[in-house]
């Protein structure tokens, strides 16, 4: 959920390259050619020949190591999420808030935005570029949102009979609201004090009742 950092892995998926060896420096340039491509037109508008062509590649290298469009989505997916590095963070409140500031304020959160905002109008009726969404994207985040969760419970700092996906629909919805804002340049002031309302409404509606703060940002 947070802004695209580090430079690009080779591509994984579990698949065997076919041909020589891999040559790092192509895949660092195939994937970086990947996501771009993906940033400025989408999944559907992009092309293979498009992603070679800007990555300065020959056609053959790049289907060494894609077979096709989905597999070329599915790496990036993987590497958006293996670009968001763990959070490091003593309470649940200190989690949310480097969170939305990593995730709103981050050098690539627009980028990450287009990605997110195309897919999720793609991803109807495409199986294939759901599946990748869902397996790489998605899923990894919130697993990692659960586990931040469940050891805030284990402190005392939300319910003990609240609901672990409900309390990370509560805090990743409203990420999810600010990219489509900005990629839809509706408009809607969600910048400054607009984000400390919003994390601290998340936090006062997920901690305990007896330790909740009734006290709104100003």
């Amino acid at each position: 959920m947070r802004s695209d950092k580090g430079k690009p892995a080779a591509p994984s998926g579990g698949r065997r390259p076919r041909g020589r060896p891999n040559d790092r420096s192509i895949d660092e340039a195939l994937l970086g050619a990947a996501r771009d491509e993906f940033v400025e037109k989408g999944y559907h508008a992009m092309s293979m020949e498009a992603i070679a062509a800007r990555a300065g590649v020959s056609k053959v290298s790049l289907y060494r190591r894609w077979n096709n469009k989905a597999e070329i989505a599915a790496d990036v997916f993987r590497l958006m999420h293996e670009a968001d590095r763990p959070i490091e963070a003593e309470t649940l409140e200190a989690y949310v808030r480097k969170l939305f500031d990593e995730a709103i304020r981050g050098s690539g959160a627009q980028d990450y935005g287009r990605v997110m905002m195309r897919t999720i109008g793609e991803i109807v009726d495409d199986p294939e570029l759901l599946t990748a969404y869902r397996d790489q994207l998605l899923m990894p985040g919130l697993l990692e949102l659960r586990r931040v969760i469940d050891l805030a419970r284990q402190r005392g700092e939300i319910a003990q009979d609240a609901s672990t996906d409900v309390l990370s629909s509560l805090i990743a919805g409203p990420l999810f609201m600010y990219y489509l804002v900005l990629v839809s340049k509706a408009d809607i002031k969600l910048e400054g004090d607009a984000v400390e309302r919003i994390v601290g409404l998340i936090l006062d509606g997920i901690r305990p009742r007896d330790k909740a703060d009734d006290r709104l940002p100003p």
